[in-house]
């Protein structure tokens, strides 16, 4: 069984997000941006996604309280936030609430990658759709 990710990029910074969507679409990835909090949520309740890249830093409503409407609204996906700028303790604090990790910028390809398909696992293990067995023994990766 292969699933491939449906990822949502949200991120304020033109360049970078449409190269993070070229980057992941030539990798066979369905990919559709957002380019600020609001505009995030609107996708998000219109079409299904598994694994948001959240930037953190954005004008208006930042990654955090982006992250936190997420959850309001019980959007199921995996978040993984990304940043320039890091804080230790707002790291802990979002992964304690539920996101799936948090990655600096710049990360590696690799690095997103792997990290998106750590977090479709995780959705997938959540609904039933694969087992720890499938996930222990490789047949499970994406």
């Amino acid at each position: 069984m292969t699933v491939k990710a449906r990822i949502l990029v949200v991120d304020d910074e033109d360049r970078f997000r449409q190269s993070l969507c070229r980057l992941l679409r030539a990798e066979g990835l369905t990919v559709d941006s957002a380019a600020s909090g609001l505009d995030a949520l609107n996708k998000l309740a219109t079409n299904e996604f598994d694994v948001v890249l959240l930037d953190m830093r954005m004008p208006g409503m930042s990654g955090a309280e982006t992250f936190t409407e997420i959850q309001l609204q019980g959007f199921d996906v995996e978040t993984v936030c990304l940043t320039g700028h890091t804080s230790i303790s707002d790291a802990m604090k979002l992964l304690h609430n539920g996101v799936f990790d948090y990655l600096l910028k710049p990360a590696s390809m690799q690095e997103i990658l792997d990290t998106v398909q750590r977090a479709m696992e995780r959705k997938l293990l959540r609904h039933g759709e694969i087992g720890v067995s499938e996930l222990l023994d490789g047949s499970g990766s994406r």
